[in-house]
């Protein structure tokens, strides 16, 4: 009998951000269905924590040693998901990435990056390196066609690349913790006979001007009955934003600062009966859940998201006006049976294709050990 393989999965994991967590649960979902008793490690900033949360084995993200064991002992290595290559936040973002890459690649290791988004690149260097690292790796899996367009133009070749969806989509929805979201917001004042809206906000470009026509539109929503409850997708940058808007709202709102994973997030989003958010993975949640959700976009994967589940385009951040935001809230408000049929239809083929990201690793690993028989072959 072959013994099932070990992954090494390299992404953003450990910074207390449920987006990413979510990411990391459905790509292990998804591998395991076609690599059964899969045994996987995961590189982190909190390994500790990853592994109460997983129960899977994590190694400091940090520390050249064990990475380099942790490469050694994997029989291939997945990149992803997220949007790892991007250096808008730092040109030494996208370098780690690369850098684990190469050290995979010399190890002899296959490597797929897996329902990757793509951008902003602003430096040459990075393109430079993006083009020349990528280029010798197994399979690149891309989240949406745009980012796959973008990939491109860094001149990778002799790759293949496909287009699937974000690796979050490919969870199991039943897995969030209504129960404890249930409890989460009973703890902060929750009436279960008022309707529900989820406000997911968070920290961009250092501005502020697009929170106050946000507060003067929620203060609507609380007019027409819902309760407002603002949710952290990342604990350390989320609720500073959503204390200012309810500082400059007029009607009471609630903000959980209480530590959260991301099932017990995903629980919350699961009761609203509609979600008003910038973080995509909110975004995502509530889609799963038929939630209906007015998007507000800061970049482009949202509006190639939103695009994707077939709903009207978000309003963008810059210059956000609280007439145009409430006439678009009220339009959803005002829809919420047929958005949330609108979501059951698109949804499904979404969430497919995210699935069908570990359908491709499988195969492209199947593929590389006939071509090259050793240990690879012997799992």
């Amino acid at each position: 009998m072959h013994a099932p393989p070990h992954v090494l999965i390299v992404g953003y994991y450990g910074f207390h951000n449920a987006g990413d967590d979510a990411v990391l649960f459905g790509i292990l979902q998804a591998l395991k269905t076609k690599f059964p008793g899969l045994q996987a490690t995961v590189l982190s900033n909190a390994p500790e924590e990853t592994t109460r949360t997983f129960g899977i084995r994590a190694v400091n993200r940090w520390r050249p040693g064990p990475i380099i064991r942790a490469i050694r002992a994997a029989d291939f290595v997945v990149v992803g998901g997220g949007t790892l290559l991007q250096d808008r936040t730092s040109p030494r973002s996208p370098l780690y990435y690369l850098g684990i890459t190469e050290l995979a690649k010399r190890f002899g290791k296959p490597v797929f990056y897996y329902g990757q988004g793509f951008g902003p690149i602003v430096h040459a260097s990075s393109r430079f390196f993006i083009r020349r690292v990528l280029s010798g790796v197994d399979l690149i899996i891309m989240r949406d066609a745009e980012s796959a367009r973008e990939l491109e133009k860094t001149g990778v070749r002799g790759v293949p690349i496909a287009v699937t969806a974000d690796p979050a989509l490919a969870i199991d929805p039943a897995i969030a913790d209504r129960e404890r979201g249930r409890a989460v917001l009973a703890d902060h004042g929750r009436t279960p006979k008022r309707p529900l809206a989820v406000v997911s906000v968070r920290p961009w470009k250092d501005r502020t001007a697009h929170l106050l026509p946000l507060a003067r539109a929620l203060d609507r929503v609380a007019d027409r009955g819902f309760e407002i409850v603002f949710i952290a997708m990342q604990r350390a940058q989320d609720v500073e934003p959503a204390l200012r808007v309810r500082a400059a709202m007029t009607r009471p709102a609630a903000v959980v600062r209480t530590p959260l994973d991301f099932r017990a997030i995903f629980g919350v989003i699961a009761e609203a009966d509609l979600l008003i958010g910038m973080r995509l993975h909110a975004l995502i949640f509530a889609a799963l859940h038929g939630v209906p959700f007015v998007p507000l976009s800061y970049d482009p994967k949202i509006d190639r998201f939103v695009e994707s589940v077939g709903l009207v385009p978000p309003l963008s951040i810059e210059a956000l006006q609280a007439d145009a935001l409430m006439e678009r809230i009220e339009a959803t408000m005002n829809d919420l049976p047929a958005l949330r049929r609108t979501l059951a239809d698109r949804v499904p083929p979404v969430v497919d294709a995210a699935r069908r990201s570990a359908d491709l690793v499988y195969d492209a690993y199947r593929s590389r050990a006939r071509r090259r028989p050793g240990k690879e072959a012997r799992r």
